[in-house]
């Protein structure tokens, strides 16, 4: 992860002595609200023309024609005047899709974006610091039925679980969600990963959709929201996203940078797997910092990848996971960072890249401005594990 550079050094002059009497006054009118205009800056900042990046793409133009498409799919499932969050302003969903529609015949025609961009599209760039993740379709090994190896448990959503649209009781809280189960009459919160793993409370109730053999495996799996299974007789399952406990999610990571059990700069996906597997006895507790549980249900095994918050498979390197309470669903954007590229001796280095991006997922830990996460795709995370850079950002609109 980038680490921002230290303060500069502030050399302060000797502070005159003041009476309390000719400091009071002083005093008042910095604790009073002031009434004095103050500039702030922006998130979104709408750039000329002459202002916009150079769009060069790392990757194949078929993949991103494919991403567009899938957002096509998508947004024509709305109405043509839903809106869609776009800061603190709304664009309507008839704008983001005509865009891309726009942006996908000059695909088709092998058109010079760049003169097509500055011509019919804003670019608006997020001036706040962005940091980049990634994340990935793992592959575990599991069985459909509990045996000695296979003794941790997938479950579907509970029936229990109940799900409150926020929005139909407090329309300002549009796209909040509350969970919980019901409980002589009472709604009350519902069970958290400790008393789920650890106490068995959903154990024995036909919950159970396959059982995995690593718990390591099966928290990342938690934390990526969809996997195959690979069954001993060589068939494979995807698992999918069916439902949340809705407990807030919280970073082992930082816990256990925390606590002093890894160093800075050594929080990586990969590093955290080895700290948990060199450290069976110590799992569960650290599993249980982060409350948040994730149920699955079976999905078929396509050719296309996973399906994201928008319904629809997602593109390797192309879909981009982003908070849908400030950035359009859906929507065109371009980013510039580095990746890690990691060789056969697991050594990583680093290589600039810039590409168009399709924002088609959300996650319950990428929130507000300055985090995205890119799909790497299915298999080896060790890349997408790896990957934690600051990046620009930018968002594509068509012209109104």
């Amino acid at each position: 992860m980038k680490r921002r550079s230290g303060e500069p050094e502030i050399t302060r002059a000797p502070f005159p002595c003041f009476s309390l009497s000719l400091l009071l006054p002083f005093l008042v009118f910095l604790i009073l609200p002031c009434s004095c205009s103050r500039t702030v800056r922006p998130v979104l900042e709408r750039l000329d023309p002459a202002s916009m990046p150079t769009f060069f793409d790392d990757l194949d133009r078929p993949s991103l024609k494919a991403a567009v498409q899938q957002s096509l799919i998508a947004l024509r499932r709305k109405k043509e005047t839903e809106s869609l969050a776009f800061g603190e302003e709304q664009l309507s969903v008839g704008r983001i899709r005509d865009g891309l529609t726009a942006f996908l015949a000059f695909l088709e025609s092998e058109a010079d974006l760049q003169l097509a961009l500055q011509r019919d599209f804003e670019v608006y760039r997020v001036a706040t610091p962005v940091l980049f993740t990634g994340y990935y379709e793992p592959l575990l090994d599991g069985n459909l039925v509990r045996t000695e190896r296979y003794r941790y448990p997938l479950y579907r959503r509970p029936d229990d679980l109940v799900e409150v649209d926020l929005s139909a009781f407090l329309p300002e809280h549009a796209g909040e969600r509350l969970y919980g189960r019901v409980v002589n009459g009472k709604l009350l919160p519902y069970f958290s990963r400790e008393e789920i793993d650890s106490q068995g409370v959903l154990a024995g109730k036909g919950y159970e959709l396959v059982w995995v053999d690593d718990p390591v495996a099966r928290f990342f799996l938690h934390i990526q929201g969809s996997g195959q299974i690979q069954l001993p007789a060589g068939r494979r399952l995807r698992v999918g996203y069916a439902g949340t406990n809705g407990k807030a999610y919280q970073s082992i990571g930082k816990w256990l940078l925390d606590q002093g059990k890894l160093r800075s700069g050594e929080t990586s996906a990969p590093a955290i797997r080895r700290y948990l597997h060199n450290h069976p006895e110590e799992q569960d507790t650290i599993f249980s910092h982060n409350q948040r549980y994730i149920f699955f249900q079976i999905a078929p095994i396509t050719a296309d990848g996973p399906r994201g918050s928008l319904g629809v498979p997602l593109t390797p390197g192309r879909s981009l996971a982003t908070d849908p309470k400030i950035y359009p669903p859906g929507a065109l954007g371009f980013i510039r960072t580095r990746r890690p590229v990691v060789d056969a001796q697991k050594r990583v280095t680093w290589k600039e890249f810039s590409r168009f991006v399709l924002l088609q997922d959300r996650g319950a830990a990428i929130t507000g401005w300055g985090r995205a996460d890119l799909f790497w795709g299915s298999g080896d995370d060790t890349e997408a594990g790896s990957m934690a850079q600051e990046g620009e950002f930018y968002l594509v609109v068509k012209k109104p």
